[in-house]
């Protein structure tokens, strides 16, 4: 028999296989995968844009977030765009609150054609607490403006 040092590396009986030696295999295997998660994105994307995943109730709780705010700035020009035609200032949800307005939340919004309606529950600084009111909304060029 021959003396086991003689051997070539790895074979029977031999050293192990140096443990460090690398491949290219982990890295492409990550590549790969990287790639895959893009194109999954831009496919899902494409096929399902932000833009259609909004709801009429997210459409809604936009257009009263925006009159109150526009209300709290008194911005009279960006507050006649967020209301209806026939609105009146004096019939204003907001008629009967003092200072800043905070929108605590917009619930159980209801949509009948072009019609919607929605419990808007509000504070504000003049220490009543919050009030909840139903708020009217008609669709107009595809947004929700606020009438009463």
């Amino acid at each position: 028999m021959s003396d086991p040092s003689e051997l070539p590396r790895g074979a029977a009986g031999g050293d192990p296989e140096d443990p460090r030696r690398t491949t290219a295999t982990p890295f492409i295997a990550a590549v790969v995968l990287v790639v895959v998660i893009l194109v999954a994105i831009v496919v899902g994307g494409m096929l399902s844009p932000a833009d259609r995943n909004v709801t009429e109730a997210d459409r809604i709780t936009r257009s009263v977030a925006d009159y109150i705010q526009a209300h709290n700035h008194d911005d009279a020009d960006l507050q006649k765009s967020l209301v209806c035609s026939t609105w009146s200032a004096d019939r204003s949800p907001l008629e009967a609150r003092e200072g800043e307005i905070t929108l605590q939340g917009v619930d159980s919004p209801e949509v009948n054609g072009d019609r919607a309606r929605a419990d808007v529950r509000i504070t504000a600084e003049d220490g009543r607490g919050e009030t909840t009111n139903t708020w009217q909304l008609i669709r107009s060029d595809d947004t929700w403006v606020v009438c009463n």
